[in-house]
């Protein structure tokens, strides 16, 4: 006869004299329980949150107090995506000993994913926000005559032909001939030794809509949203891997005359977060980034 009440987890089982009797019932070791996988939750957000805490901070000391330099990116990269996951892994792994390493897998997985999201989030989202516009006035038509083209922009090309001048520095001047023939209004770009008169490069671009950025050592022309890295030393192409930015096709009624394109570049170097000032020609105007004026051509 039971003399106890049968409990929802206790098993009846059958004795070798036909009679039937309670034994409890206990998990067996190694499996969670309820409270064991509550336990493993708190653990293993508790090891997120240092880790993710962890590389934030090192973000924020790259970013905000440091102003994002270059030249430690990869120093801060292996912080952020490497050490920070890595902390939460193991602070995941030493809070739950029947499953480290399953745990530590987990943990810094998760970290991993969250700092790479951040990162995405920084370097090809959040840089829209410093870009800086200029209104295209009814005046930017599409229309062109070759008249129309002020004297401070002109600039020599080869055969006594006149380029309109986009964007200079004191080593190397960017310049277009535009051809008045074709509707599109199709570009040569030239890029231009000042010392020599030496044509670096050239690039043809099918329609009149080119922005052009340059900073101690890149030539960045865009067009239609679509764009190159060239050496302003050697004309060539720079060899990346990867580059993120998030400057727009100027297809609407303005100009974007500021933009942030970051690259990474095969021989190691990197350029973290620039901001470049855009000139260019677009609808039959030039657009200049440090007037914010608007000359129709």
């Amino acid at each position: 006869m039971l003399k106890k009440p049968a409990l929802a987890d206790d098993v009846l089982i059958a004795t070798l004299e036909g009679e039937f009797c309670l034994v409890p019932h206990r998990p067996a070791r190694g499996k969670f329980t309820a409270y064991g996988e509550r336990r493993a939750k708190s653990f293993l957000r508790t090891g997120i949150l240092v880790g993710l805490l962890f590389s934030v901070l090192a973000g924020f000391v790259y970013l905000q107090i440091l102003g994002a330099p270059s030249s430690q990116f990869y120093i801060f990269a292996a912080l952020a995506f490497f050490v920070g996951p890595m902390i939460a892994g193991i602070v995941d792994a030493l809070r739950s000993p029947p499953h480290q390493v399953g745990i530590f897998l987990m943990s810094s997985g998760i970290t991993f994913l969250c700092v790479f999201i951040l990162f995405i989030l920084t370097y090809a989202v959040l840089i829209r926000f410093f870009t800086t516009t200029v209104a295209l006035p009814a005046y930017c038509d599409g229309t062109y005559a070759q008249s129309n083209i002020p004297p401070k922009l002109e600039y020599p090309l080869s055969n006594n032909e006149k380029g309109i001048l986009i964007n200079a520095d004191e080593r190397v001047a960017v310049a277009a001939k535009i051809d008045y023939d074709q509707a599109d209004h199709a570009i040569t770009l030239f890029i231009i030794n000042k010392a020599t008169g030496e044509m670096l490069a050239d690039f043809y671009i099918p329609q009149d809509n080119i922005a052009v950025a340059m900073d101690s050592s890149t030539v960045y022309p865009i067009s239609d949203g679509l764009g190159l890295l060239v050496d302003k030393f050697t004309g060539e192409r720079e060899d990346t891997f990867l580059t993120m930015d998030a400057y727009g096709r100027n297809d609407l009624d303005y100009f974007e005359t500021s933009g942030i394109i970051s690259s990474w570049h095969r021989n190691g170097s990197v350029k973290s977060l620039p901001h470049l000032s855009f000139n260019g020609i677009v609808r039959g105007c030039y657009i200049s980034a440090d007037t914010h004026a608007v000359i129709k051509l």
